[in-house]
């Protein structure tokens, strides 16, 4: 088996330099840190990886990429309980990602509980159905759970011989497919080729993919590792390929079954974030320049997530001038920038509808009351229950909106 985030804007340049400047300082310290964590666990020196990257952490609680690297530095150090909390506390914070439910898969398979290995396959799929490693994970989980069965039917009839045959052949596709590792103790873990997954994008693989980063490093041979390989890079979505590693084919076929048939835990994920809807209000509006016609702006509307960081939505507010108004849009969202935790920033660009009349002209190129819209906004994350957004109405104003995310399968 393979292993392994209104009204037009017209946006100050000031405030787009300054984003700049900060994308090509603090990224390019932020990739450092993380290349120099991978560069110690391929010379394998685990325990100085451990130390940078809770280091790395320390300031970042939240980061996926370091997180994640944490958790293969657990499972290299022999580890795995500890690894365990790493990916599945990863999979509530981040249920967008597929990686980690592939790596808890890893760490049930080593301890033989192939059920719970294969349930959180199934997750893994569920939530990227174009997995290709999760995918065949999971047959050779399936394998596994089959030869086991095959070999209590035989003990319960040991002149059974259909059950013999089929795992004989199970047996010989196990033996084909594990190649020169067969009978080893452990496995091996190696970096396979790169994918070109970005933050947020749907990634075309056939395996994990990574926050920006050079290569993958490579770790080098794990006692006790799971037949399963884990997924050694996160993509930036958080692009590159994770460690891929041959299954060693089932020992004891006359192995107990697992019975006990617990669930990885679902995922807590809420919102755009986590592929469903955010609820969204605005009870004011701030003018840079009040105006006696101005009315109070209240606005209702509802963001529904696309493939990676796209969402799509709409609102209904009242203008500053009273008028019913409506504004379709999609757009992106970018989820902790530079590290910065719990904040998000994003923008969207549609169709605005509602400036008519004697108030046609309060927004650029309005034709019959229809103009492009375009606002970006900032945002702050309370909760899991409520964010708190600032959305830049272009030389306008700005306007203040809750924002609440939606259980995942509503509606």
């Amino acid at each position: 088996m393979r292993s392994n985030s209104p009204k037009p804007l017209r946006a100050p340049f000031s405030v787009l330099m300054t984003g700049f400047l900060l994308a090509c300082t603090v990224v390019p310290a932020m990739a450092d840190e993380i290349s120099d964590v991978r560069r110690l666990l391929k010379q394998g020196q685990p325990a100085e990886a451990l130390a940078k990257v809770d280091a790395y952490l320390a300031s970042r609680p939240r980061e996926a990429q370091g997180r994640f690297l944490k958790g293969l530095i657990l499972v290299e150090m022999d580890r795995p309980s500890e690894a365990f909390v790493v990916f599945s506390e990863l999979n509530e914070d981040y249920p967008e990602l597929p990686e980690p439910y592939n790596n808890l898969a890893v760490l049930y398979a080593r301890e033989k509980q192939y059920d719970k290995a294969r349930t959180a396959l199934e997750m893994a799929i569920r939530t990227d159905p174009g997995y290709a490693i999760a995918r065949e994970n999971l047959g050779d989980v399936y394998a596994r759970l089959a030869s086991e069965s095959y070999g209590q039917a035989l003990q319960l009839d040991p002149a059974n011989k259909l059950a013999k045959s089929k795992l004989s052949r199970l047996r010989e596709l196990n033996l084909s497919a594990s190649g020169s590792d067969t009978g080893r103790p452990g496995t091996t873990l190696q970096p396979a080729a790169g994918s070109s997954r970005t933050t947020g994008a749907a990634p075309s693989r056939g395996s994990a993919a990574p926050l920006p980063t050079s290569n993958t490093a490579a770790t080098k041979p794990v006692t006790k590792v799971t037949p399963i390989a884990t997924a050694e890079i996160l993509p930036e979505r958080p692009a590159q390929k994770p460690a891929e590693a041959k299954v060693d084919p089932p020992q004891h076929s006359s192995t107990a079954v697992i019975t006990e048939r617990t669930s990885v835990r679902q995922d807590s994920g809420r919102g755009v974030e986590a592929g469903g809807w955010d609820l969204l209000f605005s009870p004011y509006t701030l003018h840079y320049n009040p105006d006696k016609d101005h009315k109070p702006v209240v606005m209702l509307g509802l963001n529904k997530a696309l493939e990676g960081r796209w969402f799509a939505g709409g609102v209904v507010f009242s203008n500053s001038f009273g008028q019913p108004s409506t504004y379709i849009y999609a757009g992106q969202r970018y989820v902790e920038p530079f590290g910065f935790e719990n904040w998000y920033l994003q923008w969207t660009a549609g169709l605005l509808y509602g400036y008519v009349g004697e108030y046609e002209d309060k927004v650029p190129l309005n034709y019959k009351g229809f103009s492009p819209g375009l606002v970006p906004s900032i945002g702050y994350r309370f909760n899991k229950y409520v964010y708190g957004e600032l959305d830049i109405l272009g030389a306008a104003g700005l306007m203040f909106t809750v924002v609440a995310p939606l259980p995942k399968d509503w509606p």
